[in-house]
């Protein structure tokens, strides 16, 4: 009456259980193995497809019929790995302006003054100043906004531009 293909595993806890169709016509899970115990019972119908059904005062177990366990009764669902911490923010605009994460608005500004005075294009005439100041002008704009600074913080991103054309 069983075959193979009728097995499958179970989402849950991973355990060999046997597919069948419930009277609804949704998948159902009992036990591979009959069980005096069950209240399923479970046959094979003339399309070859195992069919279950709840087995009652009203409705007894019919011949050619095999008493299952339904899994759900049975199953002892694996342990879960717990959860890996969230991944920290990126910190690389902290990183341009030298101030840690946990820097307030004001530490901020006080960096972001400091580098601009020592990297602005009119007093070094370094070849690569000017890179160097967008990427600190572009940090400090992103972290000295609350709301732009919590996004970042969240996603490790900068936050896309707003705005539209004029």
């Amino acid at each position: 009456m069983f075959s193979r293909a009728d097995l499958g595993r179970c989402r849950r806890c991973t355990e060999t259980v046997r597919w069948t169709t419930s009277e609804a016509g949704k998948a159902f899970a009992v036990n591979r193995a009959p069980d005096d115990g069950g209240n399923t019972a479970v046959i094979r119908d003339v399309h070859g497809a195992l069919r279950s059904r709840r087995v009652s005062a009203e409705r007894p177990l019919m011949p050619g019929e095999r008493l299952m366990m339904p899994h759900a009764a049975t199953c002892k669902p694996q342990p879960r790995a717990p959860k890996p911490p969230p991944k920290p923010a990126s910190v690389g605009l902290y990183e341009v302006l030298g101030v840690p994460t946990t820097a307030d608005t004001a530490t901020i500004r006080s960096a972001y003054r400091k580098l601009a005075r020592q990297l602005h294009p009119d007093i070094n005439q370094a070849p690569d100043v000017a890179d160097r100041f967008k990427q600190v002008t572009e940090a400090y704009d992103v972290l000295s906004d609350p709301t732009t600074r919590k996004v970042y913080d969240l996603t490790g991103r900068r936050p896309r531009a707003r705005g539209g054309s004029a």
